[in-house]
């Protein structure tokens, strides 16, 4: 893949799947956050695309098999497919010498949830439950990213994104209620044959309006207000070598919770971690993944194609998770190139 080539992939972005369809499980409610972690692996973030229109397709196929530890029993698993569809404008103008975009991404989620447990009476009304939802999840508008080419192949880029809940909204499952505002930091480097890339997020949530998501699910019909859902740090992390038109190396990402959750309040009356600690869906616990895997990508030409895997290695109220994942990505359209000026005779 050409440099340029690289450039537009990287500028492509699906800056997240919003809406993460990890629901199915009793876990730390940390990460019914607005991104999915590992989203945007494979997208060197610290480098502007080209000018022009971008767009493409982002899938992700998600499975969680039941492990049988914790308040998950055996039984327990989710399917979900997550698709995401990114817009790009990289305008060609420059602001404080950096260039500048913008994009925004509309996400969709269909989840199949099968248990055997206790959290079967919260979510599905009893045992050996099927839910089939499909969701539109809160979209995510980046109305500025600012990239500077530091030289002999790096780049850095800082922008801000914010997830407005507009999406589908359902109390049984973990599309938000609130807002995410969310600053992002890339490093990227892009020589050698080599694709390096740090892409880093920070999620700052508002409170819960008591519409939906998981407080909806363990209380039942009477929905808290209030919720407050632990803020939270991202990092997907890409090292890939080219060879040709084909790319492949490890990948991983990182979330981290750095901020508690708060239940809020039931019917007016506030509840406290302590006094949920007991219920079967419900924890305050922060919550940490981190995921290692590979990826392997082809240059089509007009089309990127990108796909990987990732597994959870390590976690902390969390669930174990295998993902594969796959993107398309191609321009829609570029700006003329300037014609030469002829002089007339």
């Amino acid at each position: 893949m050409t440099r340029l080539r690289n450039l537009a992939l990287g500028g492509l972005a699906a800056l997240a799947i919003t809406g993460a369809a990890t629901a199915a499980f009793a876990e730390e409610p940390g990460t019914f956050q607005n991104r999915l972690a590992g989203a945007t692996i494979g997208l060197p973030l610290g480098a502007a695309a080209p000018p022009g229109l971008y767009t493409g397709l982002e899938t992700a196929y998600l499975g969680f098999p039941a492990t049988g530890v914790g308040n998950q029993a055996a039984g327990d698993h989710v399917f979900a497919i997550a698709q995401a569809v990114p817009i790009l404008w990289s305008t060609g103008w420059t602001f404080l010498g950096a260039s500048y975009s913008v994009s925004a991404v509309v996400a969709f989620y269909d989840a199949n949830v099968t248990t055997a447990s206790t959290f079967a009476n919260n979510l599905l009304g009893g045992g050996n439950s099927v839910a089939n939802v499909l969701v539109v999840a809160n979209p995510l508008w980046n109305p500025i990213a600012l990239s500077w080419n530091l030289g002999n192949g790096w780049f850095v880029s800082a922008g801000f994104n914010f997830v407005a809940p507009i999406g589908t909204n359902l109390s049984n499952f973990t599309n938000p209620d609130y807002w995410t505002f969310e600053p992002t930091l890339a490093i990227s480097y892009l020589a050698n044959n080599w694709v390096l890339s740090a892409n880093m997020f920070y999620d700052i949530n508002s409170n819960s309006r008591g519409t939906c998501c998981l407080p909806g699910v363990v209380f039942g019909s009477a929905l808290t207000s209030g919720y407050h859902n632990g803020d939270a740090f991202y990092a997907d992390l890409t090292a890939l070598y080219k060879v040709g038109k084909w790319e492949f190396g490890p990948v991983g990402y990182i979330e981290a919770q750095t901020t508690n959750d708060s239940p809020g309040s039931l019917a007016g009356v506030p509840l406290t971690c302590a006094g949920v600690a007991a219920d079967p869906v419900f924890e305050c616990g922060k919550l940490f993944v981190g995921a290692v895997g590979g990826l392997i990508g082809y240059d089509f030409g007009p089309v990127d194609l990108q796909v990987w895997v990732t597994q959870n290695v390590s976690k902390e109220n969390a669930i174990d998770g295998f993902s594969v994942w796959s993107r398309l990505g191609f321009r829609l359209w570029a700006p003329e190139a300037p014609k030469p000026l002829v002089a007339k005779n």
